[in-house]
């Protein structure tokens, strides 16, 4: 199947209030998908609905082939999902949980162990098996309910906001994990407010803002799709009438990120600068992509 997610002009309404206003996007199968943006972009409310948890208020979407509405029974047999507000209960080792989750899927006794045993060992979990999740630290609890998920070998797994609130060390554990999922062949879907997550880890990048798909694509591609190579980010002031040909500067108040097609152009903006010494120069990156699109 080409692709493992179609989603047509999704929406969803509370009361008065449209929480999703009009979600569209296509996600292959086998690739890692990001739904990227701030906190109430809508996308909680999108894995929500392609998860069947929630119905749609507008739209319809596909997963795996199957009507999110019509064919949710089917669709929850193939998918697996982890809430970004699921808790690991403390007073189960790693092992059992993960065992008795894949119990609970369906999986025989025998089965579930042997996939627990290599799972852990995949995840890097083995030496904390037997350890009670009270002795275990707030990553790698979190580390346990990713693998959870992972052991269902499902073939879409859909994670909220996975990595949030983790050390840098268990983050990247968990983008390993997640990286070594999709390279056997399956498909990853997850939420995150983290553009530096999106860029380092994503396939394929749906950005979100206000309920709406703003932009989608390869992160690579949407970068090079931007008119800027360069930004400038001066902490200090820019001299006002010598920057006014340069119209696309966000103001941070004490200090200023100015946009530039090449580094020419980002040089003759340093030249503005009153004071040059807390001054510097990067190449674009996912998040210019995102306030790109939203301040359009």
């Amino acid at each position: 199947m080409e692709y493992a997610v179609e989603a047509f002009g999704l929406g969803k309404k509370y009361g008065n209030i449209w929480a999703l206003r009009n979600a569209s996007f296509k996600i292959r199968s086998g690739e890692l998908a990001v739904l990227l943006g701030p906190n109430g972009a809508g996308k909680t409310t999108t894995v929500r609905i392609l998860t069947t948890v929630l119905k749609p208020s507008k739209g319809n979407a596909l997963v795996l082939g199957y009507d999110v509405v019509r064919d949710y029974r089917m669709i929850r047999r193939s998918i697996a999902y982890l809430p970004q507000e699921a808790i690991l209960d403390r007073n189960l080792t790693p092992y059992e949980a993960v065992k008795w989750f894949l119990v609970a899927r369906g999986l025989s006794i025998r089965e579930a162990s042997s996939r627990t045993v290599r799972w852990l060992k995949e995840t890097d979990l083995w030496g904390y098996k037997d350890r009670v999740g009270w002795r275990l630290s707030g990553g790698l609890r979190r580390r346990v309910l990713t693998t959870m998920v992972l052991a269902t070998e499902s073939d879409i797994i859909f994670l909220d906001e996975p990595t949030v609130g983790l050390d840098i060390e268990s983050k990247y554990a968990i983008w390993r994990i997640l990286r070594e999922f999709v390279g056997s062949g399956h498909t990853v879907i997850l939420t995150t407010h983290d553009m530096r997550e999106a860029e380092a880890l994503a396939d394929r990048v749906i950005i979100m803002s206000k309920g709406v798909v703003v932009a989608e694509g390869n992160p690579i591609n949407l970068i090079s799709k931007l008119p800027y190579r360069y930004k400038v980010i001066i902490r200090g002031d820019l001299d006002i009438d010598a920057s006014t040909k340069y119209n696309n500067i966000i103001n941070l108040g004490d200090r200023k990120i100015a946009y530039a097609p090449d580094y020419n152009t980002a040089k003759s903006i340093i030249e503005c600068a009153r004071d040059i010494s807390n001054i510097t120069i990067e190449r674009v990156s996912l998040e210019d992509v995102y306030l790109y699109h939203v301040s359009c």
